[in-house]
């Protein structure tokens, strides 16, 4: 369908499309950071609209119902677009979620810097692993990976197609728990070394009592945490690339539960 050679109805399927991936463009990783500029993400937004618009073959739309079903039926996309960043941003809330428990054990609980991205105050460990994240997430054409499975979302759910079943909730909440599951194996090995530690100064504390442990583990504690989160980072970065391919299956399912 070409965009220069359009009635009104076609007009409006092209601003249905531009919605829903305005959404999109808006929540998602990265390009949906505040730190974008608005201009930048409508002209990207409108981009990827004309591209999807031209080259998937789109099923008509009534456009003689009430113009309050049809706001209605418009917010269902603005719905769909939001849902595909939610889904991809749990994946980087179960990263800060790991970075603030590792943080807490290394005893930095108390360090605290600007996400420039949120705009709140996160753990410096919990930045440093959610930058790390949007490095691998570069790496790995997850961005292309959202965009794409935006536009195949067109194939699965028709324009003004919005209708939710009971099982979207269930499958949300399933994406919600793997948030914990998540950040508990990214963080684990270096709890682990850290746990240990504690247990090694507790026996020393108790066979040496002349030695102030205080003093040692503190330092101790930070240097072996900044030692394994270097030594695990392969680790991380396989486990955030497997989440993200789980991702773009858990999409399919939630398409098909909004169709």
């Amino acid at each position: 369908m070409n965009l220069f050679n359009f009635d009104i109805p076609a007009f409006l399927q092209f601003v249905m499309v531009f919605v829903r991936i305005s959404a999109v463009v808006y929540s998602i990783p990265i390009i949906g950071s505040q730190t974008v500029p608005k201009t930048a993400k409508i002209g990207l937004a409108a981009a990827i609209a004309f591209i999807a618009f031209s080259s998937i073959k789109l099923q008509p739309v009534d456009l003689s119902m009430p113009i309050m079903k049809l706001i209605l039926m418009l917010l269902g996309e603005v719905a769909i677009g939001l849902t595909i960043g939610f889904a991809a941003q749990l994946i980087f809330t179960a990263v800060q979620l790991a970075g603030s428990v590792i943080g807490f054990q290394m005893g930095f609980a108390i360090v605290n810097v600007m996400d420039p991205a949120t705009q709140e105050q996160v753990s410096i460990t919990a930045q440093f692993q959610n930058i790390m994240a949007l490095l691998i997430f570069l790496a790995i054409d997850g961005h292309h990976m959202l965009i794409n499975a935006s536009v195949r979302s067109f194939e699965m759910i028709p324009l003004l197609g919005f209708n939710p079943s009971s099982g979207i909730v269930e499958i949300m909440l399933l994406l919600t728990k793997n948030v914990f599951i998540s950040a508990i194996k990214i963080a684990a090995p270096i709890m682990a070394a850290l746990f240990l530690l504690n247990v090694a100064l507790g026996l020393v504390a108790r066979t040496v009592p002349q030695m102030n442990v205080f003093i040692i583990g503190f330092p101790l504690q930070i240097a072996v945490g900044l030692f394994m989160i270097g030594a695990t980072a392969p680790i991380f970065g396989l486990l955030f690339k497997n989440d993200f391919m789980e991702l773009e299956h858990s999409l399919h399912a939630i398409f098909r539960l909004l169709a």
